[in-house]
């Protein structure tokens, strides 16, 4: 079902609310909604309040001086239920909360009131958790913030089926339609027996904004959108191999709308400076979204992110790597286990900090055998190595399958990424496991080589395993008769 509109006769309202929080505006102005349900105003505009109450200051409270969580730091700055008017991305901070972890709290970017909006700007507003709500102080996963909405101001009414721009870089956005969504790029291929009877979940998941200009997830709102990469990546994944299966049509459209606009929110993030480099399993999930959308639009530049901005980065490439690989003074013409795809490691050296440091377990040591792996921990697997297997490799199936499917490859443009899931999927690792476990290496915090982390482990429902085990070697040809190779043969 595909939506169409023409420029909406915007009505005249004092106020517009959702997901729980209502701005009101000095004089009425004229309002509508873009095509995911999101708000706009037509300037010129004054938000002269925001419900629940932005708290500054004494109006705080308790404040939290725990773990990673510091509001002292911030004397008579600190804050609940901010709003920050068009976020920044480079500096990865954000005004919403002062509980907001590690020093990423920006009291600069807190929105006093009134807020005065013109065209193309965008407020981020968020409604906070109660500190008994939070119980991680002492690490920092905290998740200050409750839920988040935009409300976007543009110069006069949008069609009907308008996307909202996105969030960030919002002047820069370019306005994309409903209507020129490439319906046709979706399967139909029939759903495996478990895949859900109905999308509703998957639709909610992808309703409200992702808001993801913090670094590591902190200010990413719980109601909205996963903390942690590894779980986006799970979720872009699973939507889109279901919008390539045979739901009916006005269902898959919902699921499709809201995918394609967290696309859109994630471009313009990347636009304005935000970056995903390797990092464990935090940095997983945003390349996808990115493409998928261009793809459907037609945007070339969505569709190749890094073409225009050679800065960016993105967990599944820079953790993946085709062999001859430098790495340590040495060129390495495979991984220990023989595979020509590698896990490069929890993180790369040069992107700052302790990242990519062999001696704390975060090199790549993929190359090496185990007997030759550091020790920081006694027994623990280095950090490279448990990630490699709890949190990330098994977390790309869905959206690697779903990007192949496509023969989205060639925009992709980092053929290793997929080799290295078609390498996780296929290499018997059980030769492997017992030379780890020889060496020293028992890991006790993760009971041993549960299955998890075992190769070939799907992180996800039971269909992620259902549709690769269809579809991954039965893919056909693309567009230029070229047929892609079995997925024991990719990694070699």
């Amino acid at each position: 079902m595909a939506l169409t509109g023409i420029a909406q006769d915007a009505s005249l309202r004092s106020s517009v609310s959702q997901y729980g929080i209502t701005w009101t505006f000095a004089e009425p102005g004229r309002v509508g909604q873009f095509v995911n349900g999101d708000w706009y105003v037509v300037a010129p505009v004054v938000v002269a309040a925001i419900e629940p109450a932005p708290l500054w200051g004494k109006a705080v409270g308790e404040l939290i001086d725990r773990g990673q969580v510091r509001e002292s730091n911030y004397p008579g700055k600190q804050a609940r239920n901010g709003s920050v008017l068009n976020p920044p991305a480079r500096k990865r901070e954000g005004g919403y909360d002062s509980r907001i972890p590690s020093g990423r709290y920006d009291p600069t970017l807190f929105a006093h009131l009134p807020i005065r909006m013109k065209p193309g700007d965008s407020l981020v507003s968020t409604i906070s958790r109660r500190n008994d709500e939070i119980t991680k102080f002492g690490g920092q996963h905290v998740d200050p913030l409750r839920v988040a909405a935009v409300l976007s101001c543009v110069a006069e009414p949008p069609p009907a089926d308008a996307f909202r721009p996105s969030y960030c870089d919002s002047a820069n956005s370019p306005p994309f339609r409903a209507r020129d969504l490439r319906r046709e790029l979706l399967l139909k291929v029939p759903r495996p027996p478990s895949a859900p009877p109905l999308l509703d979940s998957y639709i909610k998941a992808f309703q409200k904004p992702w808001l993801d200009t913090v670094e590591f997830g902190f200010a990413a709102p719980v109601e909205n959108l996963p903390h942690y990469g590894q779980h986006m990546a799970q979720a872009v994944g699973e939507a889109t191999l279901l919008l390539l299966m045979d739901y009916p049509g006005p269902e898959k459209e919902r699921l499709l709308v809201n995918l394609v606009q967290v696309g859109i929110d994630l471009w313009g993030a990347a636009r304005a400076g935000m970056s995903w480099p390797a990092h464990g399993g935090l940095h997983s999930g945003r390349k996808w979204p990115i493409i998928f959308s261009g793809l459907m639009l037609g945007d070339s530049a969505m569709q190749s992110p890094t073409k225009n901005h050679p800065e960016l980065h993105f967990g599944e490439d820079d953790q993946t790597a085709f062999c001859p690989y430098e790495y340590r003074g040495k060129t390495h013409a495979a991984g220990w286990t023989g595979a020509r795809a590698i896990f490069t490691g929890h993180s790369l050296a040069g992107t700052g900090g302790d990242r990519g440091k062999w001696e704390s377990g975060w090199g790549a040591v993929d190359l090496f055998p185990p007997t030759e792996w550091p020790k920081k921990n006694p027994n623990d697997l280095p950090a490279s190595e448990d990630y490699r297997r709890a949190n990330t490799s098994g977390a790309w199936v869905a959206e690697a399958l779903a990007a192949r499917m496509m023969h989205a490859e060639p925009v992709w443009n980092h053929d290793a990424f997929f080799a290295y899931v078609d390498r996780w999927m296929t290499e018997d690792d059980t030769s492997f496991v017992k030379q780890i476990k020889e060496a020293g290496f028992k890991d006790l915090t993760r009971v041993a080589f549960g299955n998890f982390q075992r190769q070939g482990y799907v992180w996800g429902p039971k269909f992620v395993r259902e549709m690769w085990d269809a579809h991954r070697n039965h893919l056909g040809a693309d567009a230029h008769g070229k047929n892609t190779p079995a997925s024991t043969t990719t990694w070699r």
